[in-house]
């Protein structure tokens, strides 16, 4: 009964155990539970922080990327600066050693300096530019960002400025950052930061005393003739050239001061084709005949005095440098095309301060020789002129274009106390025959208004006999001068009109003509504006242009705003046909520089002398020629005289004269001669050196092309038509090139033969190199064989500018 009565009891502490161990179970698993959730909320929030940290160090990201493009611009212009300084062109110093010390030192202040101006808070150069920098911020433009939920900016800290410290040892500093991200739950993530802008490490050229020889195709001391028909092959040149002066081409009927001298003289219907090289350098003109053609390849510098055209075609597509005119002569349907950059480089006030009138003024005990000595200012002004009909001028495809000098009306010199005092200057650089008109006086003006502009010389004599003079009135409005007087346009006060001249060998002794005398020109430029602007001047003008060209022929130029640079000294006459190809629409380009300045100026004496220094040995820096060269003798000589030839500093002729005389054996022309072989089986390849001046020709023909990689003579050279030459040409005298002539550089093969031992009879071991000036160093690496200059550019190695763009005093908040 009793144990019954105790079960009863027992029964309700079951329920509660089991209650009690289900509520403990239950709150275990709300435990683990909340547990879980918050350690996942606490991976969720760290994940979100580290993308908000992550966001905001991509901001930094972004400026620094936009910051190495401005020390990539910096380093670019610096860079230019300084070659255009200390280059390898310079006259600055002879030491390597000091000239890269320059460089380098020019270049860390020219860096520091622009990058100055990029980054620069207006102009307080001791701050940078905030807004700038975020301007390199580009997250905002990307598609998951919500700019309406989130925020990032890039500020500086509480308190602190934008401060920018400069130095040209450790280069920028810009310090006191701060990028701030907030994301759409309102979590931000902070970065303080300064960022160092290092100096780059440059390598720059180093110039040479010697010349890339072994990429040198041809010396032709005494000029080059290329022959063919209209129906010839094009010659072909791939290498670097120097051609002197053709001696048959100088003759007592040239302009007596020398500017007609020719070097390279394309026959009429040839073709010659400069396809690759480095320099194509001529110490006179390049003639271009009748039919004939001659383009330069893009990767050429073609250096010569001028080049004059008739009824042919011209491409200069790489760097054109000339010291005179590039000419059209008279004859029909002529073509012209510069691309790449063309340079005419001469004039008269700096051709005077040049190392062409100032080449050996420091010689004690000397008497000067100038090459420009008695030169007129005509000749020493580079400027463009159309004098044949129906020519087709393109110069829409040049990146930089120099015209430094004006267009001259030429004044020939008669035998008569009379005569022509001097040339007249216009106000163009690039003009169309016809054009001078503008500048002859109206009839009305002369004397009682009666006579003719020009006048008979007959005539002339008659009113000047008696020591009379003819008046001019200087006080009539001209409506073509827009109603200016003789004495408002800019003459030459003393002397406004310049008689000009002409003898046509008739009856009454050829024709006098005025014209206006500008001494300035600022206003021979200013005037021929004025003249063109007017209505009727400018319609008759179109006319005659239209006349003068016919259809789809003219002169194209591209707005001077489209050049990367664009300098005249004179106006620029354009006219290109309509969209019918039948009527011309001209237009007159201001001049842009009528008065030159030091820079300016200081860079055209810089072409001048470089011009000199190729005519002498084919490197550029006229202070890299040696004064006192001396042979085995102890016979010396100085490279920089003018009278030295490149042929003359690079050949010692005089040794290898002697060498030949001895060793040598006489050829089937005449003339002696040494040749050898590589190889001892005459395998090899071979080289030939003669001594044939004022003797037979030197000819080459498919057969010896074969294995044949050096000439070396002091006399002429003629390659036959169709022969394939590899390697080098050096002679005295001149080369004449038959139609569908190939010369091309072999430099590894050339400096094969050049260091090549000789076995001669004696038993002495001889190289060719012996008979070079300083022939030994030519093998220590000066010439490369990639048929371009030795040396370093900023194009010939690659900089990582993310190494120049670093952190410092890094922060994370």
């Amino acid at each position: 009964m009793n144990q019954i009565s105790k079960r009863k009891k027992n029964q309700g502490f079951s329920l509660l155990t089991v209650i009690v161990a289900v509520a403990f179970i239950g709150i275990l698993g709300m435990l683990i539970l909340y547990i879980a959730m918050a350690n996942f909320q606490m991976k969720i929030t760290d994940l979100k922080g580290k993308d908000s940290f992550y966001t905001a160090e991509k901001a930094l990201e972004e400026v620094r990327t936009g910051l190495q493009e401005d020390v990539g611009e910096a380093m670019s212009t610096a860079y230019i600066k300084v070659l255009e300084t200390y280059s390898q062109d310079s006259d600055v110093s002879s030491a390597d050693a000091t000239l890269d010390e320059l460089r380098q030192a020019s270049f860390k202040e020219l860096f520091v300096k622009e990058l100055t101006e990029r980054l620069k808070k207006g102009t307080d150069t001791s701050q940078y530019d905030l807004q700038k920098i975020n301007g390199y911020l580009d997250l905002t433009n990307e598609t998951e960002f919500d700019d309406t939920k989130e925020t990032v900016i890039v500020t500086n800290p509480t308190g602190k400025s934008p401060s920018m410290v400069k130095d040209v040892k450790d280069g920028i500093l810009l310090k006191n950052l701060k990028a701030i991200y907030v994301d759409a739950q309102g979590r931000a993530s902070i970065i303080e930061t300064d960022i160092r802008l290092g100096i780059p490490k440059i390598q720059f050229p180093t110039p040479s005393t010697l010349p890339d020889l072994m990429n040198m195709i041809v010396v032709a001391n005494k000029g080059i003739v290329c022959e063919g028909t209209d129906i010839t092959q094009e010659t072909v040149i791939q290498g670097s050239v120097y051609a002197g002066l053709l001696e048959d081409k100088q003759s007592d009927q040239m302009i007596a001061d020398g500017s007609d001298k020719v070097s390279v003289e394309i026959t009429p219907g040839a073709k010659l084709s400069v396809s690759s090289g480095d320099k194509f350098v001529c110490q006179g003109n390049i003639n271009v005949g009748d039919g004939g053609r001659f383009s330069s390849g893009s990767i050429v510098s073609v250096w010569a005095q001028g080049i004059n055209l008739t009824s042919a075609t011209v491409e200069l597509l790489g760097k054109t440098y000339l010291a005179d005119d590039l000419t059209v002569n008279t004859g029909k349907n002529s073509n012209v095309k510069i691309d790449g950059e063309y340079y005419g480089f001469g004039a008269a006030d700096s051709a005077k301060t040049s190392k062409m009138y100032h080449n050996n003024d420091d010689e004690e005990g000397v008497t000067p020789v100038y090459d420009y000595e008695g030169r007129s200012d005509s000749s020493l002004s580079s400027a463009i002129v159309i004098n044949g009909k129906n020519t087709t001028m393109d110069l829409s495809g040049a990146q930089r274009i120099m015209l430094a000098g004006k267009n001259y009306i030429a004044s020939t010199k008669i035998p008569s106390e009379r005569g022509n005092k001097s040339d007249i200057m216009t106000g163009e650089s690039l003009t169309v025959k016809g054009t001078q008109l503008a500048y002859l006086i109206p009839a009305e003006l002369i004397g009682d208004g009666t006579q003719t502009n020009p006048m008979t010389y007959d005539q002339y004599v008659t009113l000047t006999a008696n020591d009379k003079k003819i008046v001019i009135n200087d006080s009539v409005p001209v409506t073509q001068w827009g109603n200016q007087t003789l004495k408002q346009i800019g003459v030459d006060e003393s002397k406004p009109v310049q008689e000009v001249f002409y003898n046509d060998n008739a009856a009454g002794g050829g024709f006098v003509y005025f014209y206006l005398n500008f001494t300035d020109s600022t206003k021979a430029a200013a005037f021929m504006q004025t003249y063109y602007a007017v209505e009727n001047i400018k319609t008759n003008m179109d006319e005659y242009l239209n006349f003068y060209f016919g259809e789809n022929a003219g002169v194209k130029v591209n707005d001077p705003q489209a050049y990367l640079r664009y300098i005249t000294n004179g106006n620029v006459l354009s006219s290109v046909p309509d969209a019918d190809g039948k009527t011309q629409n001209g237009h007159l380009y201001e001049a842009t520089d009528t008065k030159s300045g030091k820079l300016l100026s200081e860079e055209q004496v810089k072409y001048q002398n470089m011009w000199y220094t190729l005519n002498r040995k084919m490197i550029s820096s006229y202070d890299l020629l040696k004064k006192d060269v001396k042979d085995a003798e102890g016979n010396s000589h100085d490279e920089r005289q003018s009278n030295r030839t490149v042929f003359d500093n690079l050949v010692n002729k005089d040794g290898m004269r002697t060498f030949i005389n001895e060793k040598g054996k006489a050829s089937s022309d005449g003339y002696k001669e040494y040749q050898f072989n590589t190889e001892k089986d005459n395998s090899g390849l071979t080289a030939i050196m003669a001594d044939n001046e004022n003797k037979d020709t030197l000819t080459i023909n498919s057969e010896t092309a074969k294995k044949l990689r050096l000439v070396v003579c002091t006399g002429d050279v003629k390659i036959d038509s169709g022969v394939t030459f590899n390697g080098i040409i050096m002679a005295q005298g001149k080369i004449t090139l038959g139609p569908g002539a190939k010369l091309i550089s072999s430099p590894l093969e050339a400096a094969k033969v050049f260091q090549a031992q000789m076995d001669a009879e004696a038993g002495e071991k001889v190289s060719p190199k012996n008979f070079f000036w300083e022939g030994d160093q030519y093998v220590l690496g000066n010439s490369t064989a990639t048929g371009t200059t030795s040396g370093n550019n900023l194009a010939d190695n690659t900089y990582d500018l993310a190494q120049c763009v670093t952190y410092e005093n890094w922060k994370k908040k």
